[in-house]
């Protein structure tokens, strides 16, 4: 009996979190039980926590580096944890800067071969960005390969936030994304919207639904079952062997409260005008901060140049992690500093 894996791939602040939320909600609506993987950059877990929030699902999850290299020997632990869990399909959602194809060779691996089946490989693509990533991101050429294996290995792109930009610039996506991957579906969505039925087949019994087609969504295929692997690059060889590893300069640095005596309060202008300063080197930055000193603790997520903000129960101390390229920490943490002076 093979449990079936969906990966869920894409950049930095695509949507992959609200994305694995739908799922779960989707499993429980037809009586599955999902095993979740979550990888996060940080050493302070903040997506876990907001799946956790809404959903009374257990997950797993490996912090402080990627799964596809820095945490790639900790992945069978991980899997063999979750089957321990008897559970109906995983789902992995992996780092913004992660090969899915490090973790497709992962699941043919002797310990899992006869015990985990790819059912999808989902990249998310964010439709305000995706188009200037390759000149953004030009220094490091291992990121921008990255990102387009992201979209070679994927059978579903969703183009999502499509609603932020015009028409124009959707073909141009679509375009770019079949330059990379002519056989996968390619579907326009917001807030990591997608019909389900396709998805779950192979894993329930397939429900009178419409499903993905080229029909419903003009210029894409229906997703493919299994999704073939493909022959994979080894992120530690390359860095072993290249002066320029695996997206060497996308780096994490967690930001940390003051102590009482010493906290001035935020306002969310302030803050945000903070992650605005930084310019492109701050690529992502989420965490659960505090306004006041006695205020409530609040979500915050900051991504291509756009800030959400939800309540949020963490009972924690606040804390802040921010992703970027070639981020000098010591100058972060100063200017974070200031904000209490």
């Amino acid at each position: 009996m093979h449990t079936p894996v969906i990966l869920l791939s894409g950049f930095l602040g695509s949507g992959k979190t609200t994305l694995l939320l739908s799922l779960i909600e989707e499993s429980k609506r037809r009586g599955l039980r999902p095993g979740i993987l979550m990888n996060e950059l940080g050493k302070r877990d903040v997506d876990g926590h907001i799946l956790e929030e809404h959903s009374d699902v257990q997950v797993q999850k490996l912090l402080d580096g990627c799964v596809c290299c820095s945490r790639k020997s900790e992945l069978p632990d991980s899997l063999l944890l979750l089957l321990k869990q008897r559970p109906d399909a995983i789902y992995i959602e992996l780092t913004g800067v992660a090969d899915p194809d490090e973790i497709q060779s992962a699941l043919l691996e002797p310990a899992f071969k006869d015990r985990l089946r790819l059912h999808h490989t989902i990249t998310l693509v964010d439709a305000e960005n995706a188009l200037e990533f390759a000149s953004r991101f030009s220094a490091d050429k291992q990121l921008v390969r990255t990102l387009r294996k992201q979209l070679e290995t994927a059978d579903l792109i969703a183009v999502n936030k499509s609603d932020l930009v015009s028409s124009d610039t959707l073909s141009k996506i679509e375009k770019m994304a079949r330059k990379h991957n002519e056989a996968a579906a390619i579907l326009f969505t917001t807030f990591s919207k997608i019909d389900f039925p396709d998805l779950f087949r192979r894993i329930a019994p397939p429900e009178p639904m419409p499903s993905i087609s080229a029909e419903s969504h003009p210029g894409t295929k229906a997703i493919r079952t299994d999704h073939p692997v493909q022959p994979v690059h080894d992120h530690a060889k390359h860095a072993s062997t290249q002066s320029n590893g695996s997206f060497s300069n996308v780096s994490t640095v967690t930001l940390t409260f003051p102590p009482k005596e010493h906290f001035r309060p935020l306002s969310k202008e302030r803050l945000e005008s903070f992650f605005q300063g930084w310019g492109d080197t701050l690529m992502r930055a989420k965490g659960h901060v505090a306004l006041d000193l006695d205020g409530p603790i609040r979500l915050v997520q900051y991504a291509g140049g756009r800030t959400a903000w939800e309540e949020s129960r963490y009972p924690g101390s606040p804390y802040l992690v921010c992703i970027g390229m070639n981020l000098d920490g010591t100058l972060l943490k100063e200017k974070w500093n200031a904000l209490f002076q």
